[in-house]
């Protein structure tokens, strides 16, 4: 119970609510001031429980005290019907609901009275109190209706002449004064049941729902009376879902631990840096003993070994030839640990055309050394300006294809970019394979020296081809990288190094690979001749202006190679190509047939395979003539019978039940051939069947034989094909008809061509005649009959026998045939023939289709 004038904290205090929520879910609330009792109790129900959807809370007994209740629907018309008669709502002495129940009841009874008096004419009918209260029995009227066109609802007596109630049920939302209809429950009378035996009013309430979804749940379902595990959770058992929890947990812990030792043991890995490498495990050595070094087991050649002492040489370990870098280090160098994977994934990188980095020495001798793999035929630099060098496209090729296929590696693995891609970072094996080297460190060791670890590379004898960069570095360098380089300089120390993704970096690859591929091809920078180079390099240093790379003669390479080259230099690094269009485009132009060795081994073999493939090609010339004999054998012959033929089996004559023949021949040939010349006459024949054979091949018939101007075609023969046979032959006619309404004779355009087609359906014998010119032939009646349908038809028209056209309209409907009549046919007699006009429902657009298809 609950004080009449509580609000919702006085409710919270009270301890009621829990109570309520620990016993029942669905809650019956009475309170003798409906509104504002229903708003106090609300607000603390929202403000208490958080499950607020799991509760319904019915307020059965809504008191509405005056007009603002939740529907004015019931005094609107009311009012409007006093203020008319000059009355106002506020000088009725009492409730204003009592003067609408009083109009609904005298106009019950006035009705009442007026149906009585009707049904009995009887004017004093009214002073029968009995015959009244049954004529008010399940009377209906409809109550006021305001101006607006707002009602006070139905007025329904129900079998005892008592008002049968309309309820409403809504919806009140926690936190809001606007209420929601629901359902409705309106009365329905029934039949056949008497409210005096029964002492009820013989209706029953109908339930509709206004609105559905609206319970703020999950689904929009009403909440059960219960819940599934009890008012007090006493009817579920948690431990199966504490356990689960519990595994989920653990499994949750064990996943953070395992990820956790993970990282620490990839640290550990890290820590020991398997590329480092001590002071004390390489030796430097001099040129006399490189020399000794290379000529044990090796034959100088001129284009071998003509820069091996260019470089640094080391012996790292027992016996492997090394060439280094050498950086003055001015403090101890501090790895981060992106350096240190960088340089795990660099030792770890493996292709035929990586240089294998061996390893770095720092924090010793005031030096730190980075150590490569040694290439016996020095850099793509030496080869590309040693004028003794000839180069050809094939050594173009290789080499070219040797860089993408590096850089493609690299573009894919975790080292992700190049990053100072120039012709002396390609060295050339003893293989003449092009092996890239100083990729991926390039980030790392201009960092170190703006940091001040290290200082510029310490050159052999001041040559500028010794060091991993040279003075023209800058010029293969894309204008982004050089502004980025050049932001970075200018940084201070305590600075953040502004870095470049790992995108920018392989389109600025792009940029340094189309360098370096103009240099292998016309053995020159792609500028124009007389260009002061250290005047380009410092205008270009800084990167905020660009001097784009031309191609000085573009006819001495593939045009489709001149846009590849444009644009591996745009500006845009964007618009750059990727690393795996370019090497396709560039083994597609350059036909890249493998690396020198294998082009190599390549002409060895075909050398040596000489006999075996023009072996090859005599087989395939006796093939291809094989197949045009077969082709030609196809078109002379069904392609059964020609396969039977070329087997050396006899193909026997084969009666067929049914099929249908067509024979067309053209009016007016004789007169055409007298004024045309044999050349002009055989053109247009030529033309005309052509265009035939087209509708022949599309409908699925087979051409018989062509005699002069006389054309056979056949459905249902070689091949048999059901009933389709009449169908394919009615659309082949229906085709060529069509061709010719726009064919023109070539050289008499004034003129058209008009034929006659007859067609006729039966039985036919087919077989193969003749040996040495083997021909398919057709016999028997139906072929006869066939003939005649076309020499008694009339121009451009088709004629069908009645056997054709009881055949047609059997299986297909589709057609528009029309009587012709009685036709005396020689040897037949008189028979009746009919015209095939076209097919049923045929559009302008099918027609137009057609006409495409054969060429018009």
């Amino acid at each position: 119970m609950l004080d009449e004038y509580s609000n919702s904290k006085t409710i919270i205090a009270s301890g009621q609510l829990t109570e309520l929520a620990n016993n029942a879910r669905v809650i019956i609330c009475i309170f003798s001031s409906t509104r504002e009792m229903s708003r106090e109790f609300m607000q603390a129900v929202s403000t208490t429980m958080t499950n607020l959807q799991e509760f319904v809370f019915i307020m059965p007994w809504l008191q509405i005290d005056d007009v603002n209740g939740f529907d004015n629907a019931l005094v609107t018309p009311f009012k409007e019907k006093i203020d008319a008669a000059g009355v106002a709502v506020d000088d009725l002495e009492s409730n204003v609901y009592g003067y609408v129940h009083l109009y609904d009841s005298l106009r019950l009874y006035a009705l009442a009275v007026r149906t009585a008096m009707n049904a009995t004419g009887r004017e004093d009918i009214y002073l029968d109190g009995k015959t009244i209260w049954n004529t008010m029995r399940r009377l209906g009227f409809p109550g006021l209706v305001s101006a607006a066109g707002v009602s006070s609802g139905y007025v329904q007596m129900d079998d005892i002449a008592e008002r049968a109630p309309v309820y409403a049920a809504f919806y009140v939302p926690p936190k809001s004064d606007n209420v929601r209809k629901v359902s409705e429950l309106e009365p329905e009378l029934l039949d056949n049941c008497d409210g005096m035996k029964t002492k009820t009013g013989c209706y029953d309430l109908r339930i509709t729902d206004v609105s559905t979804g609206f319970w703020p749940s999950v689904d929009g379902k009403l909440p059960s009376d219960e819940p599934a595990c009890g008012y007090r959770n006493e009817k579920c058992d948690y431990t199966m879902i504490i356990i689960a929890g519990s595994l989920v947990v653990l499994f949750i812990i064990v996943i953070i631990s395992a990820m956790i030792i993970s990282r620490m043991c990839e640290n550990k890995s890290l820590a020991t840096m398997s590329w480092r490498i001590y002071r004390d495990d390489f030796r430097v050595i001099n040129e006399d003993e490189v020399k000794s070094m290379l000529s044990i087991g090796s034959t100088r050649t001129k284009m071998s070994n003509m820069s091996s002492f260019v470089k640094h040489h080391a012996v790292l370990g027992t016996n492997t030839h090394a060439s280094f870098h050498m950086y003055p280090q001015r403090r101890p160098i501090q790895f981060g640990r992106a350096d240190k994977q960088l340089f795990t994934q660099m030792k770890q990188a493996v292709h035929d055309n990586l240089n294998p980095f061996l390893g770095m020495s720092f924090n010793e001798k005031e030096e730190m050394i980075v150590l490569w793999k040694f290439c016996s035929r020095g850099t793509l630099q030496d080869i590309i300006y040693n004028p003794d060098v000839v180069l050809d496209t094939k050594f173009h090729a290789a080499f070219i294809r040797d860089i993408t296929l590096g850089l493609e590696y690299l573009h894919s693995s975790p080292i992700g970019y190049h990053g100072s891609l120039t012709p002396w970072a390609c060295l050339i094996d003893r293989n003449w394979m092009v092996k890239l080297t100083d990729y991926g460190i390039a980030n790392p060791l201009e960092r170190w020296e703006k940091l001040g670890y290290i200082s510029t590379e310490s050159l052999k004898e001041g040559d500028d081809k010794s060091g991993s960069t040279q003075k023209t570095s800058i010029l293969y360098q894309p204008p982004e990288m050089l502004k980025n380089r050049e932001q970075n300089r200018l940084r201070r120390t305590d600075q953040t190094w502004v870095k470049q993704s790992q995108t920018r970096r392989q389109l600025g690859d792009i940029y340094s690979f189309g360098m370096v591929m103009y240099e292998i091809m016309f053995r020159a920078l792609p500028f124009a001749n007389g260009t002061n180079i250290s005047e380009l390099i410092d205008y270009v240093r800084d990167g905020t202006r660009t001097f784009r790379p031309t191609i000085q003669d573009r006819s001495q390479i593939h045009p489709d190679l001149n846009a590849l080259l444009l644009d591996c230099w745009n500006e845009n690094p964007e618009v750059r190509p990727s690393i795996r269009r370019v090497r396709l485009n560039t083994e597609s132009y350059l036909k890249v047939k493998g690396s020198l060795v294998d082009q190599m081994m390549r002409m060895m073999e075909q050398y040596a395979n000489n006999l075996e493939k023009l072996v090859a090609e005599r087989t395939g010339m006796l093939e291809e003539a094989n197949v045009r004999a077969d082709k030609l054998l196809s078109q002379l012959l069904p392609k059964y019978v020609a396969n039977e033929l070329k087997m050396g089996r006899s193909v026997p004559p084969k009666t067929f039940a049914s099929a249908t023949v067509m024979f067309s021949d053209i009016v007016g040939f004789t007169t055409i051939c007298s004024s045309s010349t044999p050349i002009e006459v055989v053109n247009m024949l030529n033309n005309i069947y052509s265009k035939f054979d087209d509708a022949i091949n599309r409908n699925e018939a087979y051409k018989v034989e062509t005699i002069g101007d006389a054309y056979m075609v056949v459905s249902g023969i070689p091949e048999e094909n059901g009933h389709e046979h009449i169908k394919r032959i009615n659309d082949t006619a229906l085709d060529i008809m069509e061709l010719l309404k726009t064919y023109e004779i070539p050289h008499r355009k004034s003129h058209n061509l008009r034929i006659r087609l007859g067609i006729h359906t039966g039985s036919v014998a087919a077989g193969v005649v003749g040996l040495t010119a083997p021909r398919y032939c057709l016999f028997g009646d139906t072929v006869n009959v066939a003939s005649r349908m076309e020499s008694t038809g009339q121009p451009e028209k088709i004629q069908m026998s009645e056997a054709a056209r009881d055949y047609c309209l059997k299986y297909y409907s589709n057609y528009r045939i029309s009587l012709r009549g009685t036709v005396e046919v020689k040897g037949k007699g008189p028979c009746t023939t009919y015209w095939l006009e076209g097919r049923i429902d045929e559009t302008a657009e099918a027609n137009r289709s057609a006409l495409a298809h054969l060429g018009f």
